[in-house]
């Protein structure tokens, strides 16, 4: 079956900088949503479905069908992580085209190359019509596999000097804009394109 492929974003930013409110908004309107959730905060989402073991998960991922799981693991969360990553690639692979959101990566990953299942999911996931949505605060100490093969990079307010650094490295964004950004102001800077657009989010209130 022939899918549209799918795009690798690289969302970084200090806490609580707006990282994770913007991929919310990202994928509102998306069908099927699998979502690495170590912090519990995308289960508590309406209209999310949190799992805890992996029996419920590989359930999940052989599942059609509209769907938003959010895997919540206790114990070895590096090892946890590999099997989130595995049935991730199962899921879009064989059963439908998925989003799938990978939070707090600098602890499960490291600066080396993509271990494991997740390394599989990130070098073979995008053609076949998944997009990756990859959170950090730092991505200096994250996977380099998923910076190498990002389409987008979403850059929030940056706690260090360092992490300013890393990222003007890595994309096409000067450190004297991401210097200067202020909370929820980000810049998105396409990888394909090399086109680069900015934003703020903003909150109504009720």
């Amino acid at each position: 079956m022939k899918t549209q492929d799918g795009r690798l974003y690289v969302i970084a930013g200090a806490s609580r900088s707006g990282k994770t409110a913007w991929t919310v908004r990202q994928v509102k309107g998306a069908r099927r949503v699998f979502a690495w959730d170590p912090e519990a905060q995308w289960c508590e989402l309406p209209g999310w479905r949190k799992v805890t073991t992996r029996a419920a998960l590989l359930a999940a991922a052989q599942a059609p069908g509209p769907q938003r799981i959010a895997y919540v693991a206790g114990g070895a969360l590096a090892a946890e992580f590999d099997f989130w990553a595995g049935c991730v690639m199962y899921a879009g692979r064989y059963v439908e085209p998925l989003e799938a959101i990978a939070e707090e990566l600098a602890d499960v990953t490291t600066p080396a190359k993509a271990p494991g299942n997740w390394g599989i999911l990130i070098r073979r996931g995008l053609k076949r019509g998944i997009t990756l949505r990859c959170i950090s605060q730092r991505w200096s100490e994250a996977d380099k596999t998923a910076v190498g093969n990002a389409s987008d990079f979403v850059i929030f307010r940056q706690s260090s000097g360092d992490d300013v650094r890393y990222l003007a490295r890595k994309t096409r964004v000067e450190e004297g804009e991401i210097n200067g950004l202020a909370p929820l102001q980000y810049v998105h800077m396409d990888a394909l394109t090399g086109n680069i657009s900015r934003g703020k989010l903003t909150f109504s209130r009720r």
